[in-house]
């Protein structure tokens, strides 16, 4: 019999952990963090719910599973943050992109080393005891992001991971979607990021609700934008989103500009497009280049180097999804007031890997699960309460640490 348990994740954006057991195996989706664990230990982290009730793979403590992994969607830190804290060494399965940007990010000191990473390809099942585990490509603010499907012998669960309908890659969504619905789901854990909040509107720019761009309308406003600046342009994307930087590069090229990078950056792109950047500060331009003809760059500048806009002649900043990521984070108001005080404009320029509303109730149409879990959400209860009215699926808000079958109806404690 599989039990599956829901470990963290159930009213929080982000920290999605779920567990799929048998006596003898045991398959892990994710392993996030939705919150702030610096003054936390790992004793306290568990205690408080910021780390999942895990203590054998935290300590290394007895472990009565033979075979057991975990498996990660993608590399938000909100999604595989808590893996550097393992102390045992358990496998860790990811697609191959995002295997290739974990080492780059490791390489860079940006991620701190995890053993016995493992790159998986796309659709191919990989088999851990009683469990097969296959990562479906999908479309999410992330190249390299999967959905998965476990199977255990007897029923099939689909975990969405992040996804959106809106974006380049639709197609991937709709391929994982109709494999979802012709394995007939027991369960599919469905995220809803977008009914978190009283509009639509991506995280970071809830201040300023508006109708959430898609990436090709994102890079028609961003020329627009170049076309009517007459000083430098600066962009803070997300810096493990390299096909939105590369799509910035074409962009900026079509309008008679040339992008600058910070060397992490171009780092990145090198490692995951095989072409790194012409311009990279400190390596082939410098700010006083950029300084004596400002209308002729872009330049993108994460949190860290915001004083290298001092003394830069800039027409906006925009922020594109860059950390810091929204107002719950302290340097948010930080970027905010030192923009202000330097008289730089702020501009969003934001679009969402996350669906829509009525994109999420749509792709529970399209799988028709038996059960659906609404779950990386603030408020999953809304979500549930349109998937109740609009689904035929059953809609259950499971509680945490709590064991779940698909062949009972009751929850064992």
């Amino acid at each position: 019999m599989t039990t599956v348990r829901f470990l963290n994740g159930l009213d929080t954006i982000g920290g999605n952990i779920v567990e799929f057991a048998t006596d003898t195996s045991r398959v892990i989706m994710d392993f996030g963090v939705a919150a702030d664990l610096t003054d936390e230990t790992v004793e306290t982290a568990i205690a408080h719910g910021k780390l999942p009730a895990l203590p054998e793979l935290f300590f290394d403590q007895p472990d009565k599973y033979e075979h057991e992994a975990i498996f990660i969607s993608h590399l938000h830190i909100d999604h595989m943050g808590a893996l550097k804290y393992l102390k045992k060494s358990i496998p860790i399965y990811m697609s191959i992109p995002t295997y290739q940007l974990y080492q780059t990010l490791i390489n860079l000191g940006i991620e701190e080393p995890v053993d016995n990473l493992h790159a998986i390809s796309f659709d191919m099942p990989v088999k851990v005891g009683d469990f097969s585990v296959t990562g479906m490509p999908s479309d999410h603010d992330e190249p390299g992001v999967v959905a998965f499907l476990v199977n255990d012998g007897r029923h099939n669960y689909g975990y969405s991971a992040d996804v959106r309908l809106n974006g380049p890659k639709r197609e991937r969504v709709d391929a994982w979607a109709k494999q979802f619905h012709d394995q007939h789901l027991a369960l599919f854990l469905v995220e809803g990021t977008t009914f978190s909040f009283d509009t639509e509107a991506p995280v970071e720019d809830q201040a300023n609700p508006s109708t959430p761009l898609s990436e090709m309308a994102l890079q028609t406003q961003f020329g627009d934008i170049l076309d009517h600046a007459d000083k430098l342009v600066v962009i803070n994307p997300y810096q493990r989103n390299y096909a939105r930087l590369s799509a910035f590069f074409n962009t900026t090229a079509a309008h008679g500009r040339q992008l600058v990078v910070e060397p992490a950056e171009a780092t990145i792109m090198e490692a995951l497009t095989q072409v790194r950047p012409d311009l990279v500060i400190g390596e082939t331009i410098d700010l006083d280049t950029i300084r004596e003809h400002p209308e002729q760059y872009v330049l993108q500048n994460s949190f860290v180097h915001l004083d290298w806009l001092a003394n830069l002649p800039v027409s906006v900043y925009l922020h594109s999804n860059g950390e810091p990521l929204g107002d719950y984070d302290p340097r948010f108001e930080q970027l905010k007031t030192w923009l202000a005080d330097h008289q730089i404009p702020l501009q969003f320029l934001s679009a969402s890997g996350h669906a829509s509303r009525e994109d999420l109730i749509t792709l529970v149409k399209m799988v028709n699960p038996r059960i659906v879990v609404p779950w990386h959400s603030f408020h999953p209860e809304r979500e549930a309460e349109a998937l109740d009215e609009q689904t035929r699926a059953e809609v259950l808000l499971p509680e945490k640490d709590l064991y779940y079958t698909m062949d009972e109806t009751d929850i064992d404690e």
